[in-house]
C-alpha cells in the first residue's frame, strides 16, 4: 500500500467574522479540515466507486473529518464556544491521521452513508472528541448516544430500492483501496452549514490551534 504524506496548508476564501451579533441562529459543527490535495485525491477515489443506487456525493470543498455536530447555535454563544474549544485544543499536541479504510453506516453491506476512515485511528482524535463534547455540555449541547467513529463522509444514498443499496454494499466490499493518505492535524474548526438548493455551503466560523 502506497503512502502519501501531506502537510496542512489552508488558504482562506471566507472572511471569518469578528463581531457576531446575538439572536441569530446558525447550523454548525466541529470538524478537522483536510489539505486541498487530499480532498482532490479522495474525490477521485469516490468517483471510481460504481454505484447501482443513487448516491448524493459530497463536493470536494465540503470533505472533512467529522468531530462534533452541534445543530442549531445562537450566534451569541460563539464567543463562549470558542473559549471552550481553545481550552480543549490547547491541551492536545498536533497529531497525524491516516485515512485507509472504506466504510458505511449503518453497515458496509447496506450503506446509507459511505465514508472513509482509519483502520487505526489515533487516540488523540478520541480524546479531542470526548474533551470537546464534555466542555460544551454546560452550554446546552448534549453528548451523542452512540460511539464516535472518526470519518469523512463521501456520499449518502438516496435510493428507495433496497436491492440496489445492497448491490452498492457488495461493490464497496470488493473495492481495493490501494492508496492511503496521512496528514497532520493542527487545528480545530467550527463550521457553519447553510443549506442551498444545490447542497450545503460550509463556512468556517473560527479555527483554534492544537497545543496553543
Amino acid at each position: 500500500m502506497s503512502l502519501a504524506y501531506h502537510e496542512m496548508s489552508f488558504q482562506l476564501t471566507y472572511k471569518i467574522p469578528e463581531d457576531i451579533g446575538p439572536g441569530e441562529i446558525m447550523r454548525a459543527f466541529f470538524c478537522l479540515e483536510l489539505p486541498k490535495n487530499v480532498k482532490g485525491e479522495i474525490k477521485s477515489t469516490a468517483g471510481s466507486i460504481k454505484s447501482p443506487a443513487y448516491v448524493k456525493w459530497v463536493s470536494r470543498e465540503n470533505l472533512h473529518v467529522t468531530l462534533k455536530f452541534l445543530g442549531d447555535v445562537d450566534r451569541s454563544q460563539v464567543t463562549e464556544i470558542k473559549e471552550r474549544a481553545r481550552g480543549t485544543a490547547g491541551r492536545l499536541d498536533t497529531f497525524e491521521v491516516t485515512i485507509d479504510k472504506l466504510g458505511g453506516f449503518p453497515k458496509i453491506d447496506f450503506p446509507k452513508v459511505i465514508w472513509l476512515g482509519s483502520e487505526s485511528p489515533p487516540n488523540e482524535i478520541f480524546r479531542l472528541h470526548k474533551d470537546l463534547e464534555e466542555s460544551l455540555i454546560s452550554l446546552g449541547f448534549e453528548r451523542e448516544n452512540r460511539d464516535y467513529v472518526p470519518h469523512i463522509t463521501l456520499g449518502r444514498t438516496k435510493e428507495e430500492d433496497p436491492n440496489k443499496v445492497e448491490k452498492l454494499g457488495t461493490n464497496l466490499q470488493k473495492l481495493d483501496l490501494d492508496v492511503d493518505w496521512q496528514f497532520k492535524i493542527e487545528e480545530l474548526t467550527l463550521m457553519e452549514s447553510k443549506l442551498k438548493s444545490d447542497g450545503p455551503l460550509y463556512n468556517p466560523v473560527f479555527r483554534v490551534g492544537l497545543g496553543n
